[in-house]
Order: C-alpha cells, then sequence, then structure tokens
C-alpha cells in the first residue's frame, strides 16, 4: 500500500515518519483517481483528530506526483512485537492499553473515521507508558476499492469483524469488536479466531464463538470474560456501541481489582551489600531504570529488550554500567565440542603418522 521512511523535518529537526501512498497499478485510471482523492480526504480528516493515544499527522502534500502523510515518529514496540518477545501481560495491564486504545477510538469516532484495522500491530506502546493508535485509514480506502473490484477482503483476517469479513457496511462497532479480540490474545495468548487457511478463519470469525478467557486463565474475573462476550457478540445489536461504554466496563473490572500493597522502605545498605543484592537478584533496564529478574528477555516497565552482556548495579544511588558475563550453558557446550573436535583432530593426525 506504500512505503514509510525516517525522515527529519527541516522547520524544527524532529523525526518524522513519511508515510508515502502507492495506489494499486493494476487498477483502471479512473479507479487510482478516486483512490487518491479519498486517500487525501481521509488524511485530511486525520489532521483534525488531536488526542494523545492517536498518531499525530503533522503534514500532508503531494511531491513529484507522490502522496505523503508525515506522521509522528513513534520511538516504541507495538503489541505484536512485545507477543512475539514473549511479553505477558498482566490483566492491570491489559485494562490500561484496553482504555487508552478506547480514548483513541472516542475521538476518532467522534470525527466519523472508522479504523477498520484494530490489531496488535497497530498499537504502540511507547517507554512512558503511552499507547498510541497508529495506521489509519489506509486499509478502509483500499478495503472499499478491492470488495468493488474482486470480492475479496484486505485486511487482518484474524481481527476482522464478521460484517466486516462478509464485506458490509461497517460501523464504530466493527472496531470495538476488534479490540476485544486484541484485549483476548493479550490475557490468554492465544487467538480467539484462528486456523490453518485464511478461508478457515473468516469461517470461525463469522460462525465460531471462542472459548471463555477463563478457560485458559481460571484466575480472570468473571466480569472480564463477560465483557469479552459482549465485545465480541457476532451481531451489531448485541455488541458495544460507542467506544465510552466499553471504557466504562474496562474501568469498573479495574476499580475491583485488588490492590497491591507497596514493597517496603529497606533500610539503606553498605555499598557492597547493595552491589551484591542488585547483581544477585535484579537486572536494571538500560533505557528506563526498572529493576528486572535477569531471566527477563525483556523490561516489564517499558517492554524495551534488556542488554544480555551488561549487568547494570546500583552504586551510591546512581547507575552504573559493569560488564558481567553471564556463564550459560551454550557457552560451556560450544567450549565443550570445540575440544572434543580438537582432541579427534589430534587424534586423526596421529594414526596417520603412525601408518
Amino acid at each position: 500500500m506504500g512505503r514509510v521512511h525516517r525522515a527529519r523535518d527541516d522547520r524544527d529537526g524532529s523525526i518524522v515518519a513519511l508515510k508515502v501512498f502507492y495506489p494499486d497499478t493494476t487498477l483502471a485510471a479512473d479507479q487510482q483517481e478516486e483512490l487518491r482523492r479519498r486517500f487525501e480526504k481521509e488524511a485530511s480528516i486525520l489532521t483534525t483528530i488531536e488526542h494523545e493515544n492517536v498518531v499525530g499527522v503533522r503534514e500532508i502534500g503531494t511531491f513529484n506526483g507522490q502522496e505523503y502523510i508525515a506522521m509522528e515518529f513513534l520511538d516504541g514496540p507495538n503489541l505484536k512485537e512485545l507477543l512475539e518477545m514473549g511479553v505477558s501481560f498482566s490483566l492491570a495491564e491489559v485494562i490500561d492499553i484496553g482504555v487508552q486504545v478506547l480514548s483513541g477510538l472516542a475521538a476518532c469516532h467522534t470525527q466519523g473515521v472508522i479504523h477498520r484495522d484494530i490489531k496488535p500491530a497497530n498499537v504502540v506502546k511507547l517507554p512512558s507508558g503511552t499507547v498510541k493508535l497508529a495506521d489509519f485509514g489506509i486499509a478502509r480506502i483500499l478495503t472499499d476499492a478491492t470488495i468493488s473490484r474482486t470480492g475479496t477482503v484486505v485486511g487482518t483476517p484474524n481481527y476482522m469483524s464478521p460484517e466486516q469479513v462478509r464485506g458490509e457496511e461497517l460501523s464504530f462497532s466493527s472496531d470495538l469488536f476488534s479490540l476485544g479480540v486484541v484485549l483476548y490474545e493479550l490475557l490468554t495468548r492465544h487467538k480467539p479466531f484462528d486456523g490453518d487457511t485464511i478461508t478457515a478463519i473468516m469461517y470461525n470469525v463469522v460462525n465460531l464463538t471462542p472459548p471463555p478467557v477463563r478457560f485458559y486463565d481460571p484466575d480472570l474475573p468473571g466480569s472480564m470474560e463477560q465483557m469479552l462476550k459482549h465485545a465480541l457478540a457476532k451481531s451489531t445489536r448485541d455488541r458495544y456501541q460507542n467506544a465510552r461504554e466499553f471504557q466504562r466496563d474496562l474501568l469498573a473490572v479495574d476499580a475491583r481489582l485488588p490492590v497491591e500493597p507497596a514493597p517496603p522502605e529497606e533500610e539503606a545498605l553498605p555499598e557492597a551489600k547493595a552491589v551484591a543484592k542488585a547483581q544477585g537478584a535484579v537486572i536494571y533496564c538500560v533505557d528506563c531504570g526498572a529493576p528486572n529478574d535477569p531471566k527477563n528477555l525483556v523490561c516489564m516497565d517499558c517492554h524495551r529488550p534488556l542488554l544480555r552482556r551488561d549487568m547494570v548495579r546500583l552504586d551510591l544511588g546512581e547507575r552504573v554500567y559493569q560488564l558481567a558475563p553471564e556463564a550459560r550453558f551454550d557457552r560451556v557446550l560450544t567450549g565443550s565440542l570445540n575440544l572434543l573436535l580438537a582432541l579427534i583432530i589430534l587424534f586423526l593426525i596421529y594414526l596417520f603418522f603412525r601408518g
């Protein structure tokens, strides 16, 4: 659908994401022109949406015949990347993500914009904890054009609503269904609608009722299970009708979560004892400084990858970095295999000269 470049704005030196639109070259000239008009109209609508949880659009225009959108550069992983890195989300974290995405969707729906492509790859979590909804407009435009041309659907079938799979007219509740699918996956690490082929996935979206989330995690509250059941209703009449309604139910679940007691404050430790404790029990994230279990691959606070060969230790209240290679099994195994190989080579040389 296009290319995205990392670019610098000459006006203030800031980094932006420059999205350049390339229409489908197999379309007729009048269809490409219609697609271009829709792209420009959608981009102009997005410039009116200014919200903390929506990626910002800074400029739209044309350069050498190519339409472009200059957008806010998001320096953080999306939810798909976090899932692939093995990050597990607590119920409180999933609720926080859902509440923020719904705030962004409410702002968009107020302007009449339906996202149509809510999925983990389009939800970005910044190191600050802010969640941003990205990639607006393109899926909506191409879906309409492609359906009228070939009868197929463009998008990610696992996260589509039943009406989107059927190629019907969409409403705001379609975005809410897709968000329900995302929250289900974050809680269970399973897609509610999956299959070996695209056809099977689409059939399941339209016809299958997924297992309740407590099938995977019995500790989840029943209110969360009922809320997702409501969000994933096949009929739009039985589903959430607006983002604020969905958000209120999420906040109600959050309000009933037990409050974890704050850890007791520890007495000041001597320097040597503090360093030994830090090195033995925790690794500090280079990006945000949060403490983590040394076994973690990513920071549980900012979700950025942890450096595995640099151990951060606490020294007189300041973060300093100390090289501390880990004694890992793979290194021991590699060393043993190298030694064995050397012995075999020496033995073969001995046999050769002996003969």
